[in-house]
């Protein structure tokens, strides 16, 4: 991403230029392609450069328009991908008027789009973005954020101040902005192992602009607001599922397509399951067209000695790969890869989600020079729900027979015969239906306290306190399916990984991009009738049938894809990874008003296999939420 930030002193003095260019240095870490910065009066606004888009290699920021009311300056993050859109509509102000498209760049048009519609202009625009733009002539500051939160938007506001970046390690650099620690957010992190406030970070004066909403500040006024929601996707209206399917290809194809727009070699994930492998071989076959490959990388270790790599954890992106000519990379990962990243990560800058696998495929893509890494997180949670609460979505909608015929075709799918129907019943009628309160007492459910066992005494009650006004996520799926996709996308979990990976992929110098979470496919997949999603007993069915013909029938119609040796070969590594971080500098002789260090040092000490797997994954990711707590937060440091 390319880093934005800047300052509006809301009472009247005038921004330092050589303070604003000492903030721009203490920035500028990742090395950027470009700098540039503007100061006058009471704004400095400043902008370092990633290049990856075409258009940005003629663009240079902090730019400045002169506009008949006065002059505008932006400073943006911006890929825009409603391009052609835009300019159809803003062709007829003077600064686009007889060029060619291709001469335009995406901040040019975003200059263009708050001209034609002022701060309702964030509504208009389709991409990831976050952008600001100080309008002299009504003395304003408008920043905005993307729908789904890819950009980042972090601001610190006083009465007299507004200080703001889309990189918080530079924003927490500023000499005006205070760093001592959320003690909220830190507890609820304890809790539930991410933060689900859209609006806090782990500094008290430290803000975040949520997705889909507008920030306008002027020296005697703060106003936010938001301007899209999910819940306001309307109903899709399309004969029947082959033409949702059909609609829902045409609109992978497009968020895939957009996504490609770079000057540098792409890179996608790629493990053979459904949500990868459909973005891949569509990115490929784009590519292709022009000539140029794409890269891809599966979360698994090559498979060596005893290893079956026929077993289709490997051999499936394998195939897939060498079918649609993408270059094809395991990814090695070692006790001292783990090792080292537990002891560098620092959750305070927004990383805060440990994937041990994807900070070597971050280090791969930097070093073979690509800068955009496609992913299908959030596919899950939307374009290919499940269908856990299928069942229950149709039994409260009175469609009975249909609840019969389903549960009949889950239960002859797993073989068992009829032994198979009362635990089919309980897993998908009455655990959505029972009360959240009741959810983590049923039978067979198990609510996961990932960092209970490790927090301080003195923290335990703000921990407790935080577990009561916001419940754990859990596994529970909600009564409908519209309902629980909803809930997944405001519950924090997808906005989590989006975060931490910006925050984790600025230094190597590269982008995400998430084709699943484009806003088009977000309203579609809520409009779509809930009965689509789910058929003779195969869940994700509506997805499924709008890949046909993109993966393979082998990979199309299977079981969920299963990651077990790439689980196995890591569980195997942190015996000695933990053995390893107790007497690490910061475990051994760190202290913290948060994690008991004691407790923490015996689990790491005694960090076994031996008990279930579900149980070794819920202390094993526990004890990575304190080590992150206790060495990104040092004792002393907090709002109190």
């Amino acid at each position: 991403m390319s880093s934005i930030f800047g300052i509006f002193r809301r009472n009247g003095e005038n921004v330092s230029a050589e303070a604003f260019s000492a903030w721009q240095d203490a920035m500028d870490y990742w090395q950027p392609d470009a700098t540039g910065a503007w100061v006058e009066g009471t704004v400095g606004l400043g902008h370092l450069m990633l290049w990856n888009t075409p258009e940005l290699k003629f663009d240079a920021l902090p730019r400045v328009h002169d506009d008949e009311t006065g002059p505008l300056v932006i400073t943006a993050d911006v890929r825009l991908d409603n391009r052609s859109s835009l300019y159809e509509v803003l062709k007829g102000l003077p600064q686009l008027a007889d060029r060619p498209l291709n001469s335009i760049t995406d901040t040019e048009l975003l200059l263009a789009a708050y001209q034609q519609w002022g701060v309702d202009c964030a509504q208009e625009l389709l991409g990831d973005f976050a952008f600001v733009i100080w309008d002299k002539a009504r003395q304003r500051l408008f920043c905005a954020r993307d729908h789904v939160g890819v950009k980042q938007f972090y601001f610190y506001l006083t009465g007299s101040l507004l200080v703001f970046a889309n990189d918080l390690k530079g924003l927490a650099q500023h000499p005006d902005v205070p760093t001592a620690s959320n003690d909220a957010a830190v507890a609820n992190f304890l809790v539930h192992g991410y933060q689900p406030d859209a609006e806090v970070t782990f500094f008290a004066a430290i803000q975040r602009l949520p997705p889909a909403h507008t920030l306008v500040v002027t020296g005697d006024a703060v106003e936010m607001d938001c301007y899209w929601r999910p819940e306001d996707a309307p109903r899709v209206d399309l004969p029947d599922a082959e033409a949702c399917a059909g609609a829902l290809r045409e609109l992978l194809e497009q968020a895939v397509h957009a996504r490609l727009r770079s000057d540098y070699p792409v890179t996608s994930h790629l493990s053979g399951g459904l949500d990868s492998t459909a973005i891949a071989v569509v990115a490929a076959r784009k590519l292709a067209e022009k000539g140029e490959k794409l890269l891809a990388f599966n979360w698994v270790q090559s498979p060596s000695g005893s290893d079956n790599a026929s077993d289709r954890e490997w051999s499936s992106s394998k195939a897939i790969a060498g079918a649609e000519g993408i270059e094809h990379h395991y990814v090695d990962v070692t006790v001292d890869d783990i090792y080292q990243q537990l002891c560098n990560q620092n959750m305070a800058y927004g990383n805060k989600a440990v994937f041990y696998y994807e900070d070597l495929v971050r280090d791969a893509v930097h070093q073979k020079g690509s800068r955009t890494i496609l992913s299908g997180w959030g596919g899950d949670e939307l374009a290919t729900y499940h269908g856990r609460a299928f069942c229950s979505d149709l039994l409260l909608s009175g469609r009975l027979i249909k609840v019969f015929a389903e549960l009949r075709a889950q239960v002859k799918k797993s073989g068992r015969g009829l032994r198979a129907w009362p635990g089919t019943i309980y897993a998908r009628l009455v655990l959505p239906l029972v009360p959240r309160w009741l959810y983590c007492r049923m039978p067979k459910v198990r609510c996961a306290r990932l960092a209970f066992r490790f927090v301080h005494p003195t923290a335990l009650p703000l921990v407790k306190k935080q577990l009561r006004a916001q419940p754990l996520l859990t596994t529970q799926p909600s009564t409908t399916i519209r309902k629980h996709m909803l809930d997944l996308w405001r519950s924090g979990y997808i906005a989590c990984r989006i975060e931490s990976w910006a925050a984790a992929a600025i230094e190597k110098r590269l982008e995400y991009a998430y084709p699943l979470l484009d806003k088009r496919i977000v309203e579609f997949v809520l409009g779509v009738p809930a009965e689509y999603f789910v058929s003779a007993g195969v869940g994700r069915h509506l997805f499924r049938t709008a890949v046909k013909g993109i993966i393979p029938e082998s990979i199309l119609w299977s079981d969920m894809k299963r990651d077990q040796h790439r689980v196995n070969h890591t569980l195997a590594l942190m015996p000695v990874v933990y053995k390893r971080m107790a007497v690490s500098e910061k475990i051994a002789n760190g202290d913290s008003e948060w994690v008991e260090r004691a407790s923490l040092i015996y689990e790491l000490q005694n960090f076994s296999l031996a008990a279930s797997q579900a149980e070794v994954i819920e202390v094993l990711v526990g004890c990575q939420v304190a080590i992150l707590v206790l060495q990104s937060l040092p004792v002393g440091e907090t709002e109190n």
